[in-house]
């Protein structure tokens, strides 16, 4: 262990005197308190905040990534091409030895400069409120949706009423005559069932839409739920504004009166703008006992228009699950695993490739992770023509590409003060883990085979 402790201090210092580290550090030390003074987001104090801790965050974690590749690809690569590896592999250390030192110095790297730039984007951010003026109704709403973390629930959706439905207006085209022969009947399914898809997440005026889920379960009950949706809509108004009222509660209690009910139902009037971001808050009284919530839109007559929500991003229930401090943390931790992972990339690359190929490698690695969800859906297209061939070899490669878009993005946790949560933080860790551990032996098998030099008599 000292030799590889010898090795990772070696490669440490000679990483902490490259340029390339220097200038990466002292972009961070003058830009992150910059973007702190100068971060806008929608002009509140809430929205400044939000807009520096993403491109704080965002900027770090590239930053730190770009560095890492170069300073793995370069620590092993350097030691070659100026031969001073021969001084080293004829001392009594192993192969894999070096190359573990080598990934050790560059993770130490990270430790320092993650845990100083993290530490500094915390604090700024915690002080943000401080530099300009804002006033308690202002902070009390930092506390509640910023400075904090909250499960998200989606609704729970009857797919089998959409498919029943789409089978019942099936069945009427063909009692009727207007089913279309040019077509299969898979597809006039498919289009039948997204069009019912479609209705049950839509509301005419007059109309209503409802949500329900189950299993909500706040840390305290006299605390608050928050609802967070966006729509769009058929047509806008001269004033762009969309009328609506809408009711929280167990909905259940209607069909037995009023004079049953146990839980409150809570009708909140609203005038919103579409393919807009919107939230508001409820007591959590509104949760029925075994965990059931209903949410109800409904469309006032007077917008004459159509109110569509998407069935992805159109309506959440938000609540208390933890603290800011501890999801930060996490988010952190997630930032970190991907930087050991290109730091095991970069050296496990070095042992076999010069430093060209193996950092243009790293940096392709890295931009297909930024768009992976983009990558594997085109893959499983192909995939699905070419079952047999996509299985054993295309589709192991995309298991060891890494994950950092859609929900591995940890922007959006931070921002949106959503729960990182136990199992999501796992899974990214060992995940990324697996993985570097697989490219790991694999340098160390390359490394021990390669003959770094020839006896020429």
């Amino acid at each position: 262990m000292n030799r590889v402790w010898a090795v990772a201090k070696n490669s440490f210092v000679s990483a902490m005197r490259m340029k390339t580290a220097i200038v990466f550090m002292l972009l961070l030390i003058v830009l992150l308190p910059v973007m702190s003074l100068t971060a806008t987001g929608d002009g509140t104090v809430k929205g400044r905040i939000q807009s520096f801790l993403s491109y704080g965050l965002g900027l770090t974690a590239l930053l730190l990534s770009i560095l890492t590749i170069v300073v793995s690809c370069h620590t092993l690569s350097a030691d070659i091409k100026n031969k001073r590896i021969y001084s080293v592999v004829t001392k009594p250390i192993r192969r894999f030895e070096i190359v573990l030192g080598k990934v050790l110095g560059v993770v130490l790297l990270d430790v320092l400069l993650l845990l100083v730039f993290s530490s500094v984007i915390y604090v700024l951010a915690l002080q943000m409120p401080r530099f300009v003026k804002t006033t308690d109704e202002e902070l009390a709403l930092l506390d509640n949706e910023f400075f904090t973390a909250r499960t998200a629930l989606k609704g729970k959706y009857d797919y089998e009423m959409i498919t029943a439905r789409a089978q019942q207006a099936f069945k009427n085209l063909q009692d009727t005559g207007q089913l279309d022969e040019n077509k299969n009947k898979q597809a006039v399914l498919k289009e039948l069932t997204e069009a019912a898809r479609y209705s049950m997440f839509s509301a005419e005026p007059g109309g209503t839409v409802i949500w329900e889920f189950e299993n909500v379960k706040p840390l305290d009950p006299n605390d608050s739920l928050y609802v967070r949706f966006k729509f769009n809509a058929s047509q806008v108004p001269p004033d762009e504004l969309f009328y609506g009222v809408w009711y929280v509660g167990d909905y259940r209690q209607m069909k037995n009166g009023q004079e049953t009910m146990k839980t409150p139902i809570y009708a909140v009037p609203r005038k919103d703008v579409s393919k807009t971001i919107r939230e508001f808050q409820v007591p959590a009284q509104a949760v029925a006992e075994d965990g059931y919530l209903a949410v109800l839109f409904f469309n006032e007559p007077e917008n004459n228009s159509t109110i569509i929500f998407s069935e992805e991003d159109g309506l959440e229930v938000l609540y208390k699950a933890g603290n800011f401090s501890e999801n930060y943390v996490r988010a952190v931790l997630v930032i970190f695993s991907r930087l050991i992972f290109f730091a095991v990339l970069g050296v496990s690359l070095t042992t076999w490739l010069g430093f060209p190929v193996a950092i243009l490698f790293c940096f392709v690695v890295f931009f297909t992770g930024v768009i992976n969800g983009f990558i594997t859906t085109s893959f499983d297209f192909i995939g699905a023509n070419l079952a047999l061939f996509y299985s054993f070899t295309i589709k192991p490669i995309i298991w060891l590409l890494p994950k950092f878009d859609e929900n591995y993005n940890i922007n959006k946790y931070i921002v949106d003060a959503r729960l990182i949560n136990t199992g999501f933080l796992a899974m990214a860790l060992i995940s990324l883990a697996v993985k570097s551990l697989i490219l790991l032996f694999a340098g160390f098998i390359i490394f021990a085979k390669r003959e770094l030099a020839k006896v020429i008599v």
